[in-house]
């Protein structure tokens, strides 16, 4: 029962501060967009000058790379930048507003102006930065340690590709079970600089350690549950995009709205894990 009330919990806080999620998702469209319009008009620049609109129609013919000249190699060397920029830049972008949400879950409990919430983000941003890099290498650590050194050991030493297939399933389902605990451990360190004000990386994330001694089995699975249904969610964005792409008119404008619709409730489902966490560490009284 305990698990499911702070699950509420979790959910009504991140609800309550719907304004703050409002601001991160104008932000990061307006970031997007940047992007993408140079994609755009570099697109419609080759598009005009080939006959590639009539060949996309029946479906995309590599051929067709061949009548847009070499526009299409800098296009293609744009969009790449351009994305991995993207992953940069949304990265930097989340870890900010990562400042604000949790001081806000801490303390104000989903009272805070947005100009509070922005303070607050600048404010912890590199004690969160640095939290977040050391986390994303102890996750890339895991993943060799899980998946990379047992599949090439098993690709070696196995000669039936079924039982290659088999532990390397294995293998991913441990993997995805272990993430949730990484997370854990990131959000409670966070949650120690949020209410601690103390902004020192390594004592934060010794404190998130230290902290899953105490009712550990809630705190992962209400990370877990989360985390599965963001899973889930992915899957059905990813779904969504890739079936229901319109091609003009109207349909085009409704496909926007339902897309940012989504991306609106995935940001939504990101504060739900850091209020259900903020949550869980506030009544085990772990912090003051």
């Amino acid at each position: 029962m305990r698990l499911f009330s702070v699950l509420k919990k979790g959910a009504a806080r991140a609800a309550g501060s719907y304004k703050l999620l409002i601001t991160m998702w104008v932000i990061t469209l307006v970031m997007i967009l940047l992007v993408a319009m140079p994609l755009k008009l570099g697109l419609k620049m080759i598009f005009t000058k080939s006959f590639a609109t009539d060949g996309l129609l029946g479906g995309f013919d590599t051929g067709l790379t061949g009548d847009m000249g070499p526009a299409f190699g800098n296009l293609l060397g744009s969009a790449t930048y351009g994305g991995f920029l993207l992953l940069i830049a949304g990265f930097l972008l989340y870890t900010f507003f990562a400042g604000g949400l949790f001081v806000c879950y801490t303390t104000a409990y989903g009272s805070f102006k947005v100009s509070a919430f922005l303070k607050s983000s600048a404010h912890h941003f590199i004690t969160f930065l640095g939290i977040g890099v050391i986390m994303l290498l102890l996750i890339l650590a895991w993943t060799l340690v899980i998946i990379g050194i047992p599949a090439g050991i098993t690709g070696t030493a196995a000669k039936d590709p079924f039982t290659v297939l088999v532990v390397s399933k294995i293998m991913t389902v441990v993997w995805l079970l272990g993430l949730p605990l990484w997370f854990l451990v990131a959000d409670r360190a966070r949650v120690w600089v949020a209410t601690t004000g103390i902004r020192r990386v390594f004592k934060a994330l010794g404190a998130g350690f230290s902290s899953l001694r105490k009712n550990f089995g809630v705190s992962y699975l209400a990370v877990l549950i989360v985390f599965i249904v963001n899973l889930v969610f992915l899957g059905l964005m990813f779904t969504f995009t890739a079936v229901a792409m319109p091609e003009k008119g109207l349909m085009i404008s409704l496909f926007f709205i339902l897309a940012q619709a989504m991306f609106v409730l995935r940001i939504f489902l990101k504060a739900w894990r850091y209020a259900t966490v903020s949550e869980l560490t506030l009544e085990s009284g772990e912090v003051q």
